[in-house]
């Protein structure tokens, strides 16, 4: 038994006392005077022992989270002139940053799944079958923004879709959070999130549409944009985890990841199970599947990202050699799950950070109930033997004591 515990408490409580730390601090549109009547901008500096992570949420334009890892003594500035009012870099450090990476939602997509097959046909781009709805043209409304030093959060809602012929009522709903050491959201698919990350749950909320899909799903296409180069490329990788302790029932994640992640520089990446919820109350009954599919480069990013929080970052480098910018594309649905239609709600949560996405490992608990599974009937079995053993030699020492 002393072995066990030894390594039980090696292995998984003292790596515990040493994970990461850093304490955040978090500014509403920082360096902004009275021209700024709404919050269109949030920094989040998370500052670690060797370096600092800069977090900018912004909802100009476009939905945007976008984080930069750079020196502990780099300072970032906005110039709101530029940001506001022209098309051109707007955000600066005073020292190179490490690395960098984003992800911008930039628009969502209705399809008719008159098949009932819950996946998306990316080939099929015809109006009876596919209607797209750029969010640029969503009223986006910062609902609260609290924070602290251990942790911040955003709540931000769009809604008021229209344009002439094309009507989308309802809200797509936020919530960005970050914070200063490894832990997890108390509800589900409770992903792992570090003092690298933050997480982003997006909820479709009521959407109603004028369309005439009677099989209506939804679909999110995202522009992810990192400074890994553009002759490299991001990997988009599913593979089987052994344990569904905080997902019940689901044995899957999602790992995404730009082509320096893990190497020297860190690099970025998303994880996320491939579930979503399509109720407020989230449990396995009420879930259903998030299935991604094969990214795409997109060929003139500058065009796509012009006038968001991408392009105030990025600027004119988004059409050089020095940035690759990919399409990634999520769509919800499960064979007869009733489709859009039977709730009128679906959520889905992924986590974007720096350096290799985390690895979901058993909770100390199940690590001991495994052992004393495993354990006490080893242990059991070494007594038996003993007990025997002695019983034995016993016997032989009465046998030889008679024997005189």
């Amino acid at each position: 038994m002393i072995p066990l515990v030894f390594y039980v408490v090696i292995f998984l409580i003292l790596p515990g006392t040493l994970t990461l730390e850093r304490k955040l601090t978090t500014v509403v549109n920082p360096g902004c005077d009275s021209a700024c009547d709404e919050v269109i901008l949030v920094h989040v500096r998370a500052d670690g022992p060797n370096d600092t992570i800069h977090y900018l949420w912004g909802f100009l334009g476009k939905p945007t989270i976008w984080f930069a890892m750079t020196r502990p003594t780099t300072n970032l500035t906005i110039d709101w002139d530029t940001l506001l009012w022209k098309n051109e870099r707007a955000v600066h450090f005073s020292e190179p940053p490490i690395y960098s990476f984003g992800a911008m939602f930039n628009k969502l997509w209705e399809f008719n799944d008159a098949a009932d097959a819950g996946y998306l046909n990316l080939s099929d781009t015809g109006p009876g079958y596919r209607r797209e709805y750029d969010l640029r043209d969503f009223n986006w409304r910062v609902a609260e923004v609290k924070h602290d030093v251990e942790s911040a959060v955003l709540y931000v809602a769009g809604s008021q879709y229209f344009l002439p012929g094309r009507v989308l009522g309802g809200s797509i709903r936020f919530k960005i959070a970050a914070y200063g050491s490894e832990d997890r959201e108390p509800s589900l698919p409770r992903l792992l999130h570090t003092a690298n990350s933050s997480q982003v749950d997006v909820a479709l909320d009521g959407l109603a549409t004028n369309s005439s899909f009677p099989s209506a799903r939804f679909a999110v296409d995202l522009v992810l944009v990192s400074d890994d180069g553009r002759n490299s490329s991001m990997l988009l990788e599913s593979y089987k985890s052994l344990d569904d302790e905080n997902t019940p029932g689901v044995f899957t994640m999602v790992d995404l990841q730009t082509a320096s992640s893990g190497t020297a520089r860190g690099g970025g990446y998303l994880q996320w199970r491939p579930v979503a919820y399509v109720s407020r109350q989230r449990d396995l009954s009420n879930s259903t599947d998030a299935h991604s599919y094969q990214l795409n480069d997109v060929p003139r990013p500058s065009g796509v990202l012009n006038n968001t929080l991408m392009y105030a970052v990025y600027a004119y480098a988004l059409d050089t050699p020095a940035v690759l910018a990919q399409e990634a594309v999520v769509s919800f649905g499960l064979k007869e799950d009733g489709f859009y239609k039977k709730t009128n709600f679906t959520s889905w949560t992924f986590t974007i950070g720096y350096g290799h996405p985390p690895h979901e490992d058993f909770s100390l608990l199940v690590i001991m109930i495994i052992s004393i599974g495993l354990g006490l009937p080893g242990i059991i079995i070494i007594i038996t033997c003993i007990v025997m053993v002695v019983r034995r030699l016993s016997r032989n020492d009465d046998d030889l004591f008679l024997g005189r």
